[in-house]
C-alpha cells in the first residue's frame, strides 16, 4: 500500500466518523438541557435525588435516599406537574398496564406507577410513565415503572423489616 491509498483511507473514515459523533454529541447535549428543569424543580423541593431517570424528554423520576422520598416530574403543556412522595407512607406499590387486544395485537394505551398510601388526603395516587395520546412509541416505559416499583417495594420491605 502506497501513502496516498492509507490517507485516502483515513480521510474517507473521517468523514464518516465525525458526522456521527456530531449527532450523538448534540443528541446528548439536548437531552441533558429537557433534563435541567427536572433538577431544578427537584432541587426547589429541597430534594437531593442519587439515583434518577428522564425519559421523553417530559418525564422524570428520582430518589432522595436521605429524605426516603420519592420525586416524580411530569411536563404536560406549559405547567409541570411536580408530586413529592414520602416514601415512610407509602404501603403499597403497583404497575398498572392498560392495554387491550385488537386482532391479536396487544396495543399499551397507559403505564403507570399506582401508590397505596396510609391516612393524608389522597390514599392513591397514579404516577403516569406512558399515556397513547402524549407519546405514540413505547420506549422503555414498563421496564422503567417495574424498575421504580421494585424500588419503592424495597423500601416498602426493609420498613416493615426495621418495624418487626
Amino acid at each position: 500500500m502506497d501513502t496516498s491509498t492509507i490517507i485516502m483511507g483515513i480521510l474517507a473514515m473521517a468523514l464518516f466518523v465525525i458526522p456521527i459523533y456530531y449527532i450523538q454529541h448534540r443528541q446528548k447535549s439536548n437531552v441533558n438541557k429537557a433534563m435541567q428543569p427536572f433538577l431544578d424543580a427537584a432541587n426547589r423541593h429541597g430534594l437531593q435525588l442519587g439515583q434518577h431517570d428522564f425519559w421523553n424528554e417530559q418525564y422524570g423520576i428520582g430518589l432522595d435516599e436521605a429524605n426516603n422520598r420519592l420525586f416524580y416530574w411530569h411536563l404536560d403543556g406549559l405547567k409541570p406537574q411536580e408530586v413529592v412522595v414520602e416514601l415512610s407512607a407509602v404501603k403499597q406499590s403497583a404497575v398498572d398496564n392498560v392495554f387491550r387486544d385488537v386482532n391479536g395485537n396487544r396495543i399499551i394505551d397507559s403505564i403507570g406507577l399506582r401508590l397505596t398510601q396510609s391516612g393524608g388526603k389522597s390514599p392513591n395516587l397514579y404516577l403516569p410513565f406512558y399515556d397513547k395520546e402524549g407519546s405514540m412509541m413505547l420506549s422503555g416505559e414498563l421496564q422503567l415503572a417495574e424498575k421504580w416499583n421494585a424500588i419503592v417495594l424495597n423500601k416498602i420491605a426493609s420498613r416493615q423489616a426495621v418495624q418487626v
